[in-house]
């Protein structure tokens, strides 16, 4: 099931990922006739990465682990659950791509296309969450990965009411810039900073559990308590008083002291880590330092008018989240040993660091172009012709993935393997 699951998922990274190649180009050649509509290609492409790529990995790494600690299989539901998340999550890149979030002629009716599949999506991910409730229902003491999971689902729940807000919004025609602003950020950001963040450190928690590391004592609860206000600092500074700026900023540091908590506890053990997910904890380092920026007086308010967005966003969910999951998920199904493939998976992480590292630097040079004496196009050259990297390597992930033949090795025999000299 992890493999199938996981190769659906690197797929449909594959797919968003050329997507994002196409608008890194469409920023200065321009955006050809049959995606004319740059927004409307941009929801398609992040909510194929949000829906089908991190979600459904999460879920079915989820399931491959839970079993350590619950004593029984996953539910026989869960492949089916796997299977109808990966349709609808693959059926919202068309229904973004024409109008995204606006309506779209079908049958001679004017649709809100792209709402209507995130309603559907969203009773996909609470299939998981009352599967996920009653396979460990009964578990006396939650280990740290469980207690992870447990909380990244709470926040996913309450990420889902802003999902509700923007459909009401869509199909109301609401004119209100805080409530458009207020449930966009609270459904995105908090969907990512939640629900990928504490699921993901949930994963790899799991995955030392498994080679049987003992597990330190770390926040959950309280970080994510922390997180739930911090979406406010996604949202406009033209919807945002200075009250609920400085209640999301205060909380967004406690969030970053608390994760600390985790990137040196991860950090002490990455000996045990392949080196992909080294580069996720140091652009995991990076963006800790980064978003502590948002303290200073006068930043957040400063960098909202700059491209910085843009790049703190993608080096949390491509330099963090994406890396992270991606050798979690090649790792959990063991399909990176051995001979050839253990060769190929070698050279596919490099490539992957590469690119993702020469993006970042590109974005973050349009983001601080008004402090850097270099031409915006030179940053969007090569942030586009960079982009094919990743891109790249996401297909190739995805054709090693493909569930062609039996395993040769149990999955906890690949956390054991270094592809990387110490």
């Amino acid at each position: 099931m992890t493999r199938w699951a996981g190769f659906m998922a690197v797929a449909m990274l594959a797919l968003a990922a050329a997507t994002g190649v196409l608008l890194r180009f469409g920023l200065y050649l321009g955006m050809p006739s049959w995606g004319e509509n740059f927004n409307a290609v941009r929801h398609a492409h992040s909510h194929l990465m949000y829906f089908g790529w991190v979600t459904l990995g999460l879920m079915a790494l989820i399931w491959h682990y839970l079993p350590d600690y619950t004593g029984e299989a996953a539910p026989r539901a869960a492949r089916a659950q796997l299977i109808v998340t990966a349709g609808l999550a693959l059926a919202s890149f068309p229904a973004f791509w024409q109008n995204g979030y606006g309506l779209t002629p079908v049958a001679g009716r004017a649709l809100p296309l792209g709402a209507m599949v995130s309603g559907f999506n969203g009773l996909a991910w609470f299939w998981f969450i009352w599967l996920y409730v009653r396979a460990t229902r009964r578990l006396a003491m939650r280990p740290l990965p469980v207690h992870l999971w447990d909380w990244g689902l709470a926040l996913m729940l309450l990420a889902s009411a802003g999902a509700l807000g923007v459909a009401a919004t869509a199909m109301t025609h609401s004119s209100s810039i805080f409530l458009q602003q207020f449930f966009l950020h609270l459904f995105l950001d908090l969907f990512a900073v939640g629900w990928f963040l504490l699921g993901l450190l949930g994963v790899i928690w799991a995955g030392l559990a498994r080679q049987g590391m003992q597990l330190p004592h770390l926040p959950a609860m309280s970080l994510a308590v922390a997180l739930s206000p911090t979406f406010v600092l996604g949202m406009s500074p033209a919807a945002v008083t200075s009250g609920m700026l400085w209640l999301a900023a205060i909380a967004n540091g406690v969030a970053m002291a608390l994760l600390a908590r985790h990137w040196l506890a991860l950090w002490g053990r990455r000996s045990h880590l392949p080196l992909l997910l080294w580069f996720a904890l140091a652009a995991l380092g990076v963006h800790l330092l980064a978003t502590l920026t948002v303290l200073i007086p006068g930043v957040w308010r400063w960098s909202a008018g700059t491209q910085l967005r843009v790049y703190v966003l993608h080096n949390f969910l491509l330099g963090w989240v994406s890396s992270g999951l991606l050798a979690s998920l090649v790792m959990a199904v063991g399909q990176a040993v051995g001979s050839t493939v253990a060769r190929r998976w070698q050279v596919t992480t490099w490539g992957w660091m590469a690119g993702v590292t020469v993006m970042l630097v590109a974005l973050a040079g349009l983001g601080l172009v008004s402090l850097i004496p270099v031409a915006p196009l030179v940053w969007l050259r090569l942030a586009a012709w960079s982009s094919i990297v990743p891109a790249t390597v996401a297909l190739c992930a995805a054709l090693m993935l493909l569930p062609l033949g039996p395993h040769t090795r149990q999955p906890h025999e690949e956390w054991r393997i270094r592809e990387h000299a110490v």
